[in-house]
């Protein structure tokens, strides 16, 4: 359903139900019904959201409502409310274990659903250019080797090679993105393929094209692989949004360094619109329960 479709379905809803019915948050429930997102698991009192970098997540802070924030295993946790849902939000630090860790704290602590993995990424296909958007459809830890069993690169036995992020959150992040940049003069791109995750930044052209043509990754990073398989085996939803900021290639560092903060609040805008999406849809759904 598009934002406009959900926009005018909660206008002509509202008039015929008690504003106090209407979802302001994730706990709201009418007539006793819980909604559940695809995996399943009732929608918690937070959002999570994860950036591993604090350049990636320095405007949420800043843009939280009645921020609270606790520290576990020395990552720090900030809670409040971002366009009428409440979130939790994490800086995670760098690379696949900061990344594991930081997630179960954020289930086991706060029963964050779903999770909104954000940040940047180097691109592997010549399609995408530095500030465009990469929503993972799946998810892959391509440095998990064990080829010499058999295996195929990144295969994880009794899990599989990839891990496939919630359907519904993917096409509610592109909602968002049209919602965002529709009719924008200039606007970056947004494309939905596998994202490759492992502990090394890539600046090497020929590993950049092993990761697209071993895995059909569109994009690599250091996180979101982690972040994927821990909400797998929690069952919670997930999904990655990442921004390019760079080639993959010789130059790759230059590119990051350079385009960290601009790029940054293009992150921030577009999730931004993904919480406004979930809390119209939320509305939406609600008052479709209404008899």
């Amino acid at each position: 359903m598009p934002l406009w479709d959900i926009k005018q379905q909660v206008k002509v809803k509202t008039g015929t139900v008690p504003s106090d019915k209407i979802c302001k948050n994730r706990t709201s429930v009418y007539m006793g019904k819980t909604l559940e997102m695809k995996s399943g698991k009732a929608l918690s009192t937070m959002v999570g959201i994860i950036g591993a970098m604090p350049e990636e997540i320095t405007l949420f802070r800043e843009r939280l409502d009645s921020p609270e924030s606790v520290t576990h295993a020395g990552m720090e946790y900030s809670t409040g409310t971002i366009e009428g849902q409440r979130i939790v939000l994490l800086q995670s630090g760098i690379g696949k274990v900061n990344a594991t860790i930081g997630t179960q704290i954020m289930i086991d602590k706060y029963a964050a659903s779903p999770i909104i993995f954000t940040g940047l990424a180097g691109a592997l296909v010549p399609s995408l250019s530095p500030g465009d958007f990469v929503v993972s459809n799946f998810v892959v830890q391509y440095d998990f080797d064990l080829t010499a069993f058999g295996r195929r690169h990144g295969e994880i036995p009794e899990t599989g090679r990839t891990i496939e992020a919630d359907p519904r959150l993917c096409k509610l992040t592109c909602y968002a993105y049209d919602d965002c940049f529709k009719g924008v003069d200039d606007a970056p791109r947004l494309v939905v393929g596998t994202i490759a995750s492992g502990d090394e930044f890539v600046s090497d052209p020929r590993k950049a094209e092993w990761l697209q043509r071993e895995f059909g990754a569109v994009a690599t990073e250091m996180e979101g692989a982690a972040v994927g398989y821990t909400c797998h085996v929690n069952q919670v939803p997930y999904v990655v949004l990442r921004t390019i900021s760079d080639s993959g290639g010789t130059q790759a560092k230059e590119e990051f360094e350079s385009n960290l903060k601009t790029f940054s609040i293009n992150s921030f805008r577009l999730v931004s619109s993904i919480l406004r999406v979930m809390t119209l849809r939320m509305n939406a759904e609600v008052l479709q329960q209404v008899p």
